[in-house]
């Protein structure tokens, strides 16, 4: 019995996140032909947990009825989420149960560890660190939940990078003043962030700002992890191992 696949994102106004995560799943659906051996269709769709047309729930009931439709009996979902903050830990697995109540036995509802908890979709941080001033940053979106923040803070411990929250403290703006302080004359800021859009944007033009305040300091801001062969290849392999 083969599985189907569903990206969840948080969902954004800008389309540009959910263009690329289509793009990632018609990678994803040649990624998972070569590495397992079905021979029936596979199916992977996206939903989004915030503003969609319809709730989440619904979404994963729409994509239940096909799944059914081409003989598939278990879903697998993805959250692509890189921190375990509230929507991860509370959010997503509520409406996963709604989800449960509105299709009853129609199919299997597996739900996969969010994305950032694979051990090797941090690798993905390796080879970036490689072209990163000695002194450098890892910005993340930041979680208020308790414990939300610990994956980032081991990974900036792992590359040796500072870690900095677009949405709670110590902002990139104190982190680059911090950095400075010691002694700091170019500083890389790396983005936990998959795609870009209306964050990403407000990041670079805090950067340019942050540049104009201090003239005397190189800032390198890298791009959004974005859809590479090697994201594709750790997801696919996520997916692809899953055997219930």
């Amino acid at each position: 019995m083969s599985n189907a696949y569903l990206l969840v994102s948080h969902g954004s106004r800008d389309p540009r996140p959910q263009t690329a995560i289509d793009q990632l799943a018609d990678r994803l659906i040649q990624q998972l032909e070569i590495i397992s051996a079905y021979k029936s269709p596979i199916l992977v769709g996206t939903a989004q947990l915030e503003l969609a047309a319809k709730p989440l729930h619904l979404q994963i009931s729409d994509f239940a009825h096909q799944c059914t439709e081409v003989g598939i009996a278990r879903m697998v979902i993805l959250p692509l989420f890189l921190s375990p903050g509230v929507h991860v830990m509370e959010d997503i697995p509520t409406e996963i149960a709604l989800a449960e109540q509105e299709i009853g036995n129609l199919l299997t509802l597996v739900i996969a560890p969010f994305l950032g908890a694979d051990p090797n979709f941090t690798d993905l941080f390796a080879a970036n660190r490689l072209i990163l001033p000695s002194q450098s940053i890892i910005l993340a979106h930041g979680s208020r939940k308790a414990g939300g923040n610990a994956i980032v803070e081991q990974l900036a411990n792992r590359l040796d990078l500072t870690a900095a929250y677009w949405s709670v403290a110590p902002s990139l703006a104190d982190t680059v003043a911090k950095l400075i302080a010691t002694g700091a004359t170019e500083i890389g800021i790396l983005h936990y962030f998959l795609f870009a859009g209306g964050i990403t944007d407000a990041i670079e033009k805090l950067v340019s700002e942050l540049r104009a305040e201090y003239p005397q300091v190189q800032l390198r801001l890298g791009e959004p992890i974005g859809n590479s062969p090697e994201l594709v290849g750790t997801i696919g392999k996520i997916l692809g191992s899953i055997d219930i």
